[in-house]
């Protein structure tokens, strides 16, 4: 293998050879050829930024490019500059920082207002930052929502005053900007009302208003709590809730059985919101009381019949008797007796609760078993036997009742796999990303090396142009015998080597046409040679 000054010398021999045409279009290519490297090196080598903070406040993201600015970090803004971008490597770092900073603050200012406070500060102006401090903190608490924005507080809290008749209630105003495609629930905007209720003295739900940034009333202090809306919400969240019940616990127990991610369950249930008040009054003809009873007795006596006069008392009544008895005095009788009777009645009055469950259908979907042929996994079904069990085991978990008419469909499928194995590139990628760039760079200098600057140098350098090709077979044979001693012209001097026939070889490799042309002279030389000795042989 040549040394570099052998090299050197090479190529000096080789650009001296080269005509002025070649050695312009010889450094055309070369220059080329070094920016279109150096455009490919620095695309691959560019810097990748990823979101620092977004949807930001102009005055966040004003500190937070200052504070950038100041540590020499560079960014870029992006959404109209509500998002600030940095180097992919530094995101952690700087987001750990700016939170030592205070930043971002979020929306408004709050209570750090008064670490700047002097001394000769008035009550009033005390009063007004309280009140500044109190709405941005409510602002900050309410942009934490993850369907808020941004978010304004604005409060109105009137003087005190000594006379009760004087005396006015605080009154607040929030406006929300939403996300796109994003809403609050009826639950949420509550809780809306009742946090900013609960941070100002004497402030009431009734005096709070919400509206979104597109002039939407979100709550409305005159709407009845029960009002048709709220119903329909908190039905919806029930009927969800229930749902979700039945489906955690068909497909957790199943889980338990087959394993993970080897089971899906949906319930579907029927639910009865109607509110239903039933009266009941039954009566129970073999249960009787009494309710009344009346008793009446009559006695008559024959006006003929008469006592012994001058006699009283026992002696009269027996004198009396004797002659009843002899016929003489008649006495009569009569007794009558009514009693009422109340049939037992039993009245009651039922009022149905609401969202009666009035069926369930479940539909669960149950992955076989795998085993491996010829290095594959093929999938084997699960057995009549072993779907029948799970379909028993569904129905209990539910609480099946065939009186309401619930549905159960247990079905055996092969599920795909929704997490592909890791390929061999991509855990490479995860283990060395900083080794990709690099080798990716060589790749591409190699490939252009091999498939743009070698043709275009093969084409445009070694190809003599037309009018400079000369014939080597034209040469006299005067001109070519000195190259066994001499160095041809436009060669290398040789040195004397231990092999000649390997320094010949490589000598016909690297210039094959001057290799052609001695041989050709060779080849003439000796037919010109055996037809001069054809004459004197005889």
């Amino acid at each position: 293998m040549p040394n570099i000054s052998e090299l050197i010398a090479q190529l000096r021999t080789l650009a001296g050879d080269l005509t002025l045409r070649q050695k312009i279009i010889t450094g055309l290519v070369l220059a080329g050829v070094v920016a279109a490297f150096a455009g490919l090196i620095l695309f691959t080598n560019q810097t990748v930024y990823k979101v620092l903070y977004s949807d930001l406040n102009p005055e966040d993201a004003s500190q937070i490019v200052t504070w950038l600015k100041n540590e020499k970090i560079p960014y870029k803004l992006k959404q109209g500059g509500a998002a600030v971008l940095v180097p992919e490597d530094q995101v952690y770092d700087v987001r750990l920082a700016l939170a030592s900073s205070g930043l971002p603050g979020g929306s408004g200012v709050g209570f750090e207002i008064f670490d700047r406070s002097g001394l000769g500060t008035t009550d009033f102006v005390q009063h007004i930052n309280f009140q500044r401090a109190l709405q941005g903190e409510l602002e900050r608490t309410i942009a934490s929502f993850p369907q808020v924005k941004t978010a304004r507080v604005h409060l109105a809290t009137p003087k005190e005053s000594l006379f009760v008749t004087e005396q006015r209630e605080p009154t607040a105003s929030v406006v929300l900007g939403l996300k796109n495609g994003q809403e609050l629930d009826r639950g949420q905007v509550k809780g809306i009302v009742h946090l900013v209720a609960s941070a100002v003295p004497r402030l009431t739900k009734d005096h709070i208003s919400v509206v979104d940034t597109t002039g939407n009333v979100l709550y409305d202090p005159s709407e009845p709590a029960d009002g048709l809306d709220s119903r329909t919400n908190a039905q919806l969240v029930y009927h969800k809730r229930l749902e979700e019940y039945y489906k955690h616990k068909i497909q957790s127990m199943l889980e338990k059985v087959l394993g993970p991610n080897k089971a899906v369950a949906r319930v579907s249930a029927e639910l009865d919101f109607n509110q239903v008040e039933i009266t009941e009054e039954n009566f129970d003809p073999d249960m009787v009381a009494v309710r009344s009873e009346q008793k009446l007795l009559e006695t008559s006596t024959d006006a003929k019949a008469g006592g012994v006069p001058g006699v009283k008392g026992g002696l009269a009544d027996k004198l009396q008797g004797n002659a009843n008895a002899n016929g003489t005095n008649l006495r009569k009788t009569k007794e009558k007796k009514t009693t009422n009777y109340e049939i037992s009645k039993r009245q009651r009055q039922i009022r149905a609760a609401q969202g009666t469950l009035k069926k369930l259908s479940v539909a669960v979907l149950v992955d076989g078993t795998y085993k491996k042929e010829n290095k594959k996994e093929v999938y084997v079904p699960r057995s009549e036997e072993e779907m029948a069990n799970l379909e028993r085991i569904v129905k209990a978990a539910m609480g099946f009742s065939e009186e309401r008419g619930d549905e159960v469909s247990v079905v055996n499928v092969p599920f795909t796999d929704p997490t592909p194995k890791p390929s061999a590139i991509s855990k490479v990628a995860d283990l060395a990303p900083r080794l990709i760039r690099p080798l990716a760079n060589l790749i591409i200098g190699l490939l252009f090396i091999l498939m743009v600057l070698r043709p275009l140098l093969k084409r445009y350098v070694f190809t003599p142009a037309p009018g400079e090709e000369t014939s080597q077979e034209g040469l006299p044979g005067e001109a070519l015998e000195g190259l066994e001693g001499e160095s041809a012209k436009g060669l290398p001097v040789l040195e004397a080597l231990p092999n000649p026939k390997e320094e010949l070889r490589e000598l016909a490799t690297d210039y094959p046409e001057r290799a052609a042309a001695l041989v050709k002279v060779w080849l003439r030389e000796k037919v010109e040679g055996e037809g001069d000795a054809k004459p004197a042989s005889p």
